[in-house]
């Protein structure tokens, strides 16, 4: 009895890996419908209402074309089952070159996203290999989609500033102005006065104290200056 239960829960894993490995499909399950004459309308409603998994890549789109897929089935299928590679002009000269239709190259173009080189030098090298005016101006017209560009996270300092340190020099001199400029709330610097110490000479570090009223300039001067100068 207790055998028979193992092989029973044996059974019933398998048999739910089974089911749910058919629920995705895939290209060669369409291939398979396709080969057995379905009809488009049979496996339209297939895809349209099962989990699909399908390969769009060139080489996928190239076997499909291979097995007489038709191109509305392969458009259904771009819906159920997005691409998610990047194409460059190598997958678009690739399937040029096979038997893949310009519709269904188109589509590919429109539903993956690509990075395309259309540089003058580019598009001489895709009229070499055949590729149709249709597609080419398609790659022009649309040249990037679904491409981000990384974002550059390294710290960057903006133009036109710049991390400087002080100078201490200049801290010094900026200091001592500032002293100067205290200094000269509290005193009268001879030098301000000029005009009215005409017979002064030495100008530039003499100072009275603002406490002090001076009256006329001979008092001023020798307030200032008791030795002359």
């Amino acid at each position: 009895m207790k055998l028979n239960l193992k092989y029973a829960i044996l059974f019933l894993i398998s048999f739910n890996s089974t089911t749910y490995a058919q629920d995705a499909l895939s290209n060669k399950e369409i291939i398979n419908l396709q080969a057995s004459k379905i009809s488009q309308d049979i496996i339209l409603a297939k895809i349209n209402s099962t989990k699909c998994q399908f390969d769009l890549t060139a080489q996928g789109l190239i076997e499909l074309r291979a097995g007489k897929v038709s191109d509305r089935v392969v458009k259904s299928m771009f819906i159920a089952s997005p691409p998610t590679e990047i194409i460059t002009n190598e997958e678009v000269i690739k399937l040029s070159n096979s038997d893949v239709s310009t519709t269904i190259l188109k589509e590919k173009i429109n539903k993956t996203a690509h990075k395309f080189d259309v540089d003058p030098n580019d598009l001489i090298k895709l009229k070499s290999a055949k590729v149709s005016d249709s597609v080419v101006k398609e790659m022009i017209l649309n040249p990037k989609q679904g491409v981000t560009t990384p974002i550059n996270t390294k710290a960057t300092i903006p133009v036109g500033t710049t991390n400087v340190q002080p100078d201490p020099s200049i801290s010094s001199v900026s200091q001592s102005s500032n002293n100067s400029q205290k200094k000269s709330n509290n005193d009268i610097i001879v030098t301000t006065v000029y005009e009215e110490v005409k017979n002064l000479k030495r100008i530039g570090d003499i100072s009275a104290s603002a406490s002090k009223v001076f009256g006329k300039q001979e008092k001023l001067k020798n307030e200032c200056c008791p030795h002359g100068i």
